[in-house]
Protein backbone atom coordinates (compact mmCIF):
# COMPACT_ATOMS: atom_id res chain seq x y z
CA UNK A 1 0.00 0.00 0.00
CA UNK A 2 2.60 2.69 1.06
CA UNK A 3 4.57 1.76 -2.10
CA UNK A 4 1.40 2.50 -4.59
CA UNK A 5 0.92 5.75 -2.51
CA UNK A 6 4.62 6.89 -3.33
CA UNK A 7 4.33 6.11 -7.11
CA UNK A 8 1.23 8.27 -7.04
CA UNK A 9 2.65 11.22 -4.98
CA UNK A 10 5.41 10.89 -7.92
CA UNK A 11 3.26 10.96 -10.45
CA UNK A 12 1.02 13.96 -8.79
CA UNK A 13 4.18 15.80 -8.13
CA UNK A 14 5.01 15.50 -11.93
CA UNK A 15 1.42 16.36 -12.75
CA UNK A 16 1.44 19.81 -10.88
CA UNK A 17 4.98 21.22 -12.23
CA UNK A 18 3.56 19.82 -15.83
CA UNK A 19 0.51 22.60 -15.12
CA UNK A 20 1.88 25.98 -16.34
CA UNK A 21 0.36 29.15 -14.28
CA UNK A 22 -1.91 30.92 -16.38
CA UNK A 23 -1.62 35.02 -16.00
CA UNK A 24 -3.53 37.02 -18.03
CA UNK A 25 -1.81 40.75 -17.86
CA UNK A 26 -4.37 43.87 -18.25
CA UNK A 27 -2.42 47.29 -19.34
CA UNK A 28 -3.70 50.20 -17.44
CA UNK A 29 -3.49 54.15 -16.69
CA UNK A 30 -2.70 55.42 -13.82
CA UNK A 31 -4.72 58.76 -13.95
CA UNK A 32 -7.63 58.95 -15.81
CA UNK A 33 -8.94 62.16 -16.87
CA UNK A 34 -12.16 63.90 -15.86
CA UNK A 35 -13.60 64.68 -18.81
CA UNK A 36 -13.08 61.33 -20.34
CA UNK A 37 -13.27 58.88 -17.62
CA UNK A 38 -17.10 58.36 -17.55
CA UNK A 39 -16.43 57.83 -21.79
CA UNK A 40 -14.46 54.44 -20.39
CA UNK A 41 -16.13 51.16 -20.44
CA UNK A 42 -14.98 50.07 -17.11
CA UNK A 43 -17.89 47.81 -16.37
CA UNK A 44 -16.82 45.56 -19.38
CA UNK A 45 -13.06 45.35 -18.24
CA UNK A 46 -14.29 44.16 -14.43
CA UNK A 47 -17.00 41.71 -16.19
CA UNK A 48 -13.93 40.08 -17.90
CA UNK A 49 -11.47 40.04 -14.71
CA UNK A 50 -14.46 38.07 -13.20
CA UNK A 51 -14.88 36.01 -15.96
CA UNK A 52 -11.62 35.11 -15.77
CA UNK A 53 -12.17 34.09 -12.25
CA UNK A 54 -8.00 34.34 -11.38
CA UNK A 55 -7.04 32.93 -7.71
CA UNK A 56 -5.07 36.39 -7.19
CA UNK A 57 -4.55 39.95 -8.52
CA UNK A 58 -1.10 41.54 -8.82
CA UNK A 59 -1.11 44.69 -8.49
CA UNK A 60 1.91 47.72 -9.29
CA UNK A 61 3.02 48.54 -5.61
CA UNK A 62 5.71 47.43 -3.79
CA UNK A 63 5.98 45.03 -1.22
CA UNK A 64 6.05 45.89 2.22
CA UNK A 65 9.69 43.89 2.52
CA UNK A 66 11.09 45.89 -0.29
CA UNK A 67 12.66 49.18 1.64
CA UNK A 68 14.96 50.11 -0.98
CA UNK A 69 12.07 50.72 -3.46
CA UNK A 70 9.55 52.26 -0.81
CA UNK A 71 12.05 54.82 0.95
CA UNK A 72 12.77 55.84 -2.41
CA UNK A 73 9.31 56.57 -3.67
CA UNK A 74 7.04 56.45 -0.63
CA UNK A 75 9.50 57.93 1.81
CA UNK A 76 6.42 60.89 3.26
CA UNK A 77 4.18 57.90 3.74
CA UNK A 78 6.82 55.44 5.36
CA UNK A 79 6.59 58.46 8.28
CA UNK A 80 3.11 58.85 8.17
CA UNK A 81 2.45 55.11 8.93
CA UNK A 82 5.62 55.04 11.60
CA UNK A 83 3.70 57.37 13.75
CA UNK A 84 0.03 55.55 13.05
CA UNK A 85 1.84 52.28 14.08
CA UNK A 86 2.91 54.16 17.41
CA UNK A 87 -0.88 55.68 17.75
CA UNK A 88 -1.99 51.69 17.70
CA UNK A 89 0.21 50.73 19.94
CA UNK A 90 -0.94 53.30 22.54
CA UNK A 91 -4.25 52.07 21.97
CA UNK A 92 -5.37 55.70 20.67
CA UNK A 93 -8.15 54.51 18.50
CA UNK A 94 -9.57 51.68 20.64
CA UNK A 95 -12.69 53.00 21.85
CA UNK A 96 -13.43 55.01 17.88
CA UNK A 97 -12.46 52.40 15.49
CA UNK A 98 -14.42 49.53 14.39
CA UNK A 99 -12.52 46.15 13.94
CA UNK A 100 -12.90 46.40 9.70
CA UNK A 101 -11.07 50.39 9.94
CA UNK A 102 -8.50 49.52 12.29
CA UNK A 103 -7.50 46.63 10.36
CA UNK A 104 -6.79 49.06 7.14
CA UNK A 105 -4.68 50.95 9.92
CA UNK A 106 -2.70 48.05 10.80
CA UNK A 107 -1.99 47.56 6.83
CA UNK A 108 -0.72 51.22 6.52
CA UNK A 109 1.12 51.28 9.47
CA UNK A 110 3.46 48.01 8.05
CA UNK A 111 3.62 50.08 4.64
CA UNK A 112 0.95 47.84 2.82
CA UNK A 113 -0.42 51.13 1.75
CA UNK A 114 -2.53 49.70 -1.19
CA UNK A 115 -3.74 46.99 0.40
CA UNK A 116 -4.93 49.90 3.47
CA UNK A 117 -6.59 51.71 0.66
CA UNK A 118 -8.74 48.84 -0.45
CA UNK A 119 -9.59 47.90 2.45
CA UNK A 120 -11.22 51.40 3.28
CA UNK A 121 -12.58 51.95 -0.31
CA UNK A 122 -14.43 48.72 0.33
CA UNK A 123 -15.93 50.26 3.86
CA UNK A 124 -16.89 53.43 1.86
CA UNK A 125 -18.49 51.09 -0.70
CA UNK A 126 -20.54 49.19 1.71
CA UNK A 127 -21.82 52.71 3.10
CA UNK A 128 -19.10 52.91 5.72
CA UNK A 129 -15.85 54.86 6.19
CA UNK A 130 -12.53 54.67 7.31
CA UNK A 131 -13.63 56.88 10.73
CA UNK A 132 -10.60 58.30 12.30
CA UNK A 133 -8.19 57.24 9.95
CA UNK A 134 -9.93 59.07 6.88
CA UNK A 135 -6.44 61.41 6.94
CA UNK A 136 -4.64 58.45 5.82
CA UNK A 137 -7.06 57.05 2.77
CA UNK A 138 -6.37 58.08 -0.59
CA UNK A 139 -9.13 58.94 -3.62
CA UNK A 140 -8.46 56.67 -6.01
CA UNK A 141 -11.75 57.59 -7.85
CA UNK A 142 -9.29 58.67 -11.01
CA UNK A 143 -7.37 56.01 -10.73
CA UNK A 144 -7.14 52.62 -12.35
CA UNK A 145 -7.90 51.06 -8.76
CA UNK A 146 -10.93 52.55 -7.86
CA UNK A 147 -12.07 52.33 -11.57
CA UNK A 148 -11.21 48.70 -12.20
CA UNK A 149 -8.96 46.45 -9.82
CA UNK A 150 -11.23 47.38 -6.40
CA UNK A 151 -15.05 46.71 -7.86
CA UNK A 152 -13.26 43.63 -9.55
CA UNK A 153 -11.47 41.79 -6.69
CA UNK A 154 -14.44 42.60 -4.60
CA UNK A 155 -16.97 40.72 -7.04
CA UNK A 156 -14.64 38.27 -6.93
CA UNK A 157 -14.39 37.94 -3.24
CA UNK A 158 -10.86 38.51 -3.03
CA UNK A 159 -9.69 40.54 0.12
CA UNK A 160 -6.14 41.06 -0.35
CA UNK A 161 -3.88 41.65 -3.65
CA UNK A 162 -0.45 41.02 -4.30
CA UNK A 163 2.35 43.82 -4.31
CA UNK A 164 4.51 43.30 -6.95
CA UNK A 165 6.57 46.45 -8.13
CA UNK A 166 10.05 47.13 -7.70
CA UNK A 167 11.10 50.68 -8.19
CA UNK A 168 14.48 51.10 -6.36
CA UNK A 169 16.63 53.40 -8.84
CA UNK A 170 13.84 55.06 -9.97
CA UNK A 171 15.39 58.74 -9.50
CA UNK A 172 18.25 58.02 -11.66
CA UNK A 173 15.61 56.08 -14.14
CA UNK A 174 13.72 59.56 -14.24
CA UNK A 175 16.64 61.51 -14.91
CA UNK A 176 18.55 60.00 -17.18
CA UNK A 177 15.02 59.05 -19.06
CA UNK A 178 14.81 63.27 -19.81
CA UNK A 179 18.51 63.15 -20.94
CA UNK A 180 17.40 60.46 -23.80
CA UNK A 181 14.84 62.66 -24.63
CA UNK A 182 16.73 65.65 -25.18
CA UNK A 183 19.33 63.66 -26.86
CA UNK A 184 17.32 62.33 -29.52
CA UNK A 185 15.86 65.79 -30.24
CA UNK A 186 19.29 67.19 -30.66
CA UNK A 187 20.45 64.08 -32.64
CA UNK A 188 17.11 64.80 -35.09
CA UNK A 189 16.28 61.11 -34.62
CA UNK A 190 13.14 62.26 -36.05
CA UNK A 191 11.82 58.92 -37.37
CA UNK A 192 11.61 57.60 -33.29
CA UNK A 193 10.42 60.52 -32.67
CA UNK A 194 7.54 60.87 -35.29
CA UNK A 195 6.08 57.34 -33.96
CA UNK A 196 6.20 58.66 -30.74
CA UNK A 197 4.14 61.41 -31.36
CA UNK A 198 1.57 59.44 -33.53
CA UNK A 199 1.02 57.10 -31.16
CA UNK A 200 0.20 60.14 -28.22
CA UNK A 201 -2.39 61.48 -31.02
CA UNK A 202 -4.28 57.96 -30.86
CA UNK A 203 -3.84 57.41 -27.34
CA UNK A 204 -6.20 61.14 -27.31
CA UNK A 205 -8.11 60.13 -30.08
CA UNK A 206 -8.92 56.79 -28.12
CA UNK A 207 -9.46 58.60 -24.62
CA UNK A 208 -12.35 60.92 -26.23
CA UNK A 209 -13.96 58.04 -27.95
CA UNK A 210 -13.84 55.77 -24.88
CA UNK A 211 -11.66 53.73 -25.62
CA UNK A 212 -8.29 54.50 -23.78
CA UNK A 213 -7.90 50.46 -21.70
CA UNK A 214 -8.69 48.74 -25.50
CA UNK A 215 -6.32 51.08 -26.82
CA UNK A 216 -3.33 50.88 -24.59
CA UNK A 217 -3.79 47.06 -24.51
CA UNK A 218 -4.04 46.89 -28.30
CA UNK A 219 -0.17 45.72 -30.29
CA UNK A 220 0.54 48.65 -31.87
CA UNK A 221 0.62 50.84 -28.38
CA UNK A 222 2.44 47.71 -26.74
CA UNK A 223 5.11 47.73 -29.77
CA UNK A 224 5.70 51.76 -29.37
CA UNK A 225 6.72 51.57 -26.15
CA UNK A 226 8.63 48.58 -25.91
CA UNK A 227 10.29 49.43 -29.29
CA UNK A 228 11.64 52.55 -27.77
CA UNK A 229 13.03 51.26 -25.08
CA UNK A 230 14.69 48.64 -26.89
CA UNK A 231 16.49 50.40 -29.32
CA UNK A 232 17.48 53.48 -27.76
CA UNK A 233 21.05 52.39 -27.35
CA UNK A 234 21.34 51.32 -31.43
CA UNK A 235 19.65 54.97 -31.61
CA UNK A 236 22.34 56.54 -29.43
CA UNK A 237 25.45 54.18 -29.72
CA UNK A 238 27.61 55.96 -26.90
CA UNK A 239 24.99 57.34 -24.58
CA UNK A 240 25.64 55.90 -21.28
CA UNK A 241 22.08 57.01 -20.45
CA UNK A 242 20.24 55.02 -23.19
CA UNK A 243 22.03 51.83 -22.28
CA UNK A 244 21.38 52.96 -18.08
CA UNK A 245 17.42 53.45 -19.30
CA UNK A 246 17.19 49.92 -21.07
CA UNK A 247 18.92 47.98 -18.50
CA UNK A 248 16.81 49.45 -15.65
CA UNK A 249 13.52 49.13 -17.38
CA UNK A 250 14.36 45.24 -18.04
CA UNK A 251 15.97 44.85 -14.65
CA UNK A 252 12.68 46.36 -13.08
CA UNK A 253 10.50 44.12 -15.13
CA UNK A 254 11.72 41.23 -14.31
CA UNK A 255 11.97 41.64 -10.67
CA UNK A 256 8.12 41.79 -11.08
CA UNK A 257 7.88 38.99 -13.35
CA UNK A 258 9.84 36.86 -10.50
CA UNK A 259 7.68 38.53 -7.86
CA UNK A 260 4.36 37.21 -10.20
CA UNK A 261 5.60 34.12 -10.24
CA UNK A 262 6.66 33.73 -6.75
CA UNK A 263 3.11 35.40 -5.81
CA UNK A 264 1.73 32.57 -7.79
CA UNK A 265 3.86 29.85 -5.65
CA UNK A 266 2.76 31.10 -2.23
CA UNK A 267 -0.37 31.45 -2.64
CA UNK A 268 -0.63 27.75 -4.90
CA UNK A 269 -2.29 30.09 -7.48
CA UNK A 270 -2.93 28.62 -10.98
CA UNK A 271 -4.36 31.90 -12.61
CA UNK A 272 -3.10 35.30 -11.97
CA UNK A 273 -4.46 38.32 -13.09
CA UNK A 274 -1.66 40.81 -13.25
CA UNK A 275 -2.92 45.18 -13.59
CA UNK A 276 0.21 47.36 -14.92
CA UNK A 277 0.72 50.47 -16.25
CA UNK A 278 0.35 49.32 -19.98
CA UNK A 279 4.29 50.79 -20.44
CA UNK A 280 5.05 47.41 -18.95
CA UNK A 281 2.97 44.93 -20.62
CA UNK A 282 5.39 43.08 -23.56
CA UNK A 283 8.03 43.20 -21.29
CA UNK A 284 6.61 41.39 -18.16
CA UNK A 285 5.32 39.07 -20.52
CA UNK A 286 8.37 38.49 -21.98
CA UNK A 287 10.47 37.75 -18.65
CA UNK A 288 7.03 35.18 -17.38
CA UNK A 289 7.19 33.18 -20.31
CA UNK A 290 10.82 32.70 -19.41
CA UNK A 291 9.67 31.00 -16.64
CA UNK A 292 7.28 28.77 -18.51
CA UNK A 293 3.96 30.99 -17.43
CA UNK A 294 0.89 30.49 -19.96
CA UNK A 295 0.55 34.29 -20.47
CA UNK A 296 -2.55 35.79 -22.33
CA UNK A 297 -2.35 39.54 -22.47
CA UNK A 298 -5.51 42.16 -22.19
CA UNK A 299 -5.74 43.03 -25.52
CA UNK A 300 -5.36 39.21 -26.79
CA UNK A 301 -8.56 38.70 -25.16
CA UNK A 302 -10.43 41.48 -26.64
CA UNK A 303 -8.94 39.60 -30.34
CA UNK A 304 -10.26 36.58 -29.04
CA UNK A 305 -13.88 38.02 -28.53
CA UNK A 306 -13.80 39.94 -31.66
CA UNK A 307 -13.21 36.52 -33.16
CA UNK A 308 -16.08 34.69 -31.64
CA UNK A 309 -18.53 37.05 -32.32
Amino acid sequence: MKTIICIFSFFFSIWCHAQKIEILILGTVHHFKDEYKFLQNFKKVQNDIASYNPDIICIEAIPINDTLSLKEIWPKNMLRADSLKKDLQNRNFDNIATEKQLQGAHLYSNYDFWNAYFLWDSLENSNSSPGPFSKYHRNLNNSEYGNIVFPAARKLGITKLQNIDYRYGENAFLENNNKVMKKLLFNLKLKLIRSYLKIQKKYKKANENGRLIEFVNEQEFQDSFSTLIDELPDKLPRSEEASSVKDSWHQRNRIMADRIYASAHSNNASRVLVTVGAAHVSHIKYYLEQLECRVTTYGELLHQQSNEH
